[in-house]
């Protein structure tokens, strides 16, 4: 009874971190829409960038990454530059 009533308990707390699929988050029919964006020299200690893309359908996500870059970037048109062609690449 009392694993019963602790799985219930644990199911009712992670009803909130489900991702939800919708057709009203289908406002560009069967589009996938990106997003892809970089922070320039956001490692204080290796002064790296970290760069990140998200791909969403149906107005959830449905890849997406986080990273840290291999190279130090030298401006912010560097960093967002490498962080756009590592989406472009996510996508082919």
């Amino acid at each position: 009874m009392n694993v019963g009533k602790n799985l219930l308990k644990f199911l009712d707390s992670i009803e909130k971190l489900v991702i939800y699929y919708s057709r009203k988050g289908l406002t560009n029919g069967l589009q996938s829409i990106g997003y892809c964006d970089s922070d320039f020299s956001s490692d204080k200690e290796s002064f790296k960038s970290i760069y990140g893309y998200i791909f969403k359908f149906a107005g959830g996500p449905i890849n997406w990454k986080s990273k840290r870059a291999f190279t130090v970037a030298l401006s912010t048109l560097e960093a967002e530059t490498d962080a756009f062609i590592k989406d472009i690449r996510e996508v082919s």
